[in-house]
């Protein structure tokens, strides 16, 4: 079905929700256009990340408060002028790249912000679409709502490798795939819908909701669909959207159970 909605509203979000972002193919585009939707609904945001965050990213937030600044007063003073505020670890000043915020201090924000919407980007992808995660990550903390598996609709047809897939020989286990061959429908779903893949460590009482990014670029929707029914016989997914993140209409279809 066509859905001409918000990517907020496609995914029932409420002021209050935390969400964990996980997977590749788009993860900090979501979580900024979430946190500016979030505000233009009238409500306030916190981005920040439980992994790491590049330096050119951090400057798609209107304001940000590194960690050994973030206090109550400093966080609710950035989000009473901008409505959003990303909160990042230490900067590394060579890179320019931050890392990530402690759970103590993701708690924190939690109690100091409670009526905000906090949105979380919780694993590393090394810029490719697809992923499957290694034992530390992703690191959700137990207070998230909604867990948003992502992968890029331009890894349908590539090859399994490092080249086109961040840690491949795990992919491969969680799906049986070899290594090398073209990446389908069925090789994606299987890993997402994984208890070890897009859903490892997801808390019981969050839900799931995948979003397959980047479906503008495929000449045909076909295997975004596909993707889309499989991953949906898994009862704890919720939802599949097939989505355009940087368009302005971002979503495109809506799957639900």
């Amino acid at each position: 079905m066509t859905a001409r909605v918000t990517l907020a509203d496609a995914l029932g979000m409420t002021a209050g929700e935390v969400v964990a972002i996980v997977g590749g193919g788009g993860k900090t585009t979501a979580m900024f256009r979430l946190a500016r939707e979030m505000v233009a609904r009238g409500g306030r945001a916190i981005t920040t990340t439980t992994t790491r965050i590049f330096a050119a990213q951090i400057q798609l937030s209107p304001a940000h408060v590194p960690a050994a600044l973030a206090t109550r007063e400093n966080v609710l003073a950035a989000l009473e002028s901008h409505g959003q505020v990303l909160v990042i670890g230490e900067t590394d000043p060579t890179s320019g790249k931050a890392e990530g915020v402690s759970l103590d201090l993701f708690r924190s924000l939690r109690a100091w912000c409670p009526g905000a919407c906090i949105l979380n980007e919780a694993d590393g992808s090394r810029m490719r679409p697809f992923k499957a995660p290694a034992g530390h990550e992703p690191v959700i903390p137990a207070e998230t709502t909604l867990v948003i598996p992502m992968v890029g609709a331009d890894i349908f047809g590539q090859p399994l490798d490092a080249d086109h897939v961040h840690r491949p020989e795990l992919v491969s286990a969680l799906s049986g795939a070899p290594l090398g061959l073209p990446i389908t429908p069925e090789i994606v779903a299987r890993v997402l819908a994984h208890a070890d893949g897009g859903r490892r460590r997801v808390p019981a009482s969050a839900r799931v909701i995948v979003v397959i990014n980047k479906v503008e670029r495929l000449p045909d929707r076909s295997p975004a669909r596909e993707t889309a029914e499989r991953l949906l016989r898994e009862p704890a997914i919720q939802a599949v959207l097939l989505t355009e993140l940087r368009g302005p209409e971002p979503v495109l279809e809506v799957y639900r159970r």
